[in-house]
């Protein structure tokens, strides 16, 4: 019995990849903006794309948390990694980060990761509406705002 816990545990946490699926400078040249990269996944996505070669603009509400995330992957690679404010929920401030990372990477990111989210320690049937309608403005809307703010520049720049 103890076998069959055992694998199935180890189902569970399968051991980390011993090789990148991507070869080093795979990424070199090109540029990306990860929002929600201060943190957890997105950082580990703005870290890996970042060994990988790429430029990375890093996106969170918290500067603070972003401005020492790039420090720490600046100091890992030979990457440029640019730190963001920005709330998502805020087209305005989406606006003011397109123009930022335009001017701070060169043009316009060549990959954008929407990573930013919103979450609450709770079951889903005891949030408050209020609560349910923060993380739909911060994953629905966010993502929207990107996308929209970025797609409409990269397709005015032929990209």
């Amino acid at each position: 019995m103890a076998a069959v816990y055992k694998r199935f545990l180890s189902q569970l946490h399968p051991p980390p990849l011993r090789k990148r699926l991507l070869p080093d400078g795979s990424l070199s040249g090109k540029t990306a903006l990860v929002t929600g990269g201060g943190t957890g996944l997105g950082k580990g996505i703005a870290q890996m794309m970042a060994e990988l070669g790429a430029g990375v603009g890093i996106a969170s509400r918290k500067m603070e948390v972003v401005q020492k995330a790039a420090e720490e992957m600046s100091d890992k690679t030979s990457s440029k990694v640019v730190p963001f404010q920005l709330d998502v929920r805020d087209p305005v401030a989406v606006s003011r980060v397109a123009d930022e990372f335009t001017e701070s990477m060169g043009g316009l990111p060549d990959i954008i990761i929407n990573n930013a989210a919103g979450n609450f320690i709770s079951p889903t049937e005891r949030l408050s509406p209020n609560a349910f309608r923060t993380i739909v403005d911060i994953v629905l809307m966010g993502t929207a705002h990107v996308s929209l703010e970025f797609g409409k520049r990269l397709i005015a720049a032929k990209k």
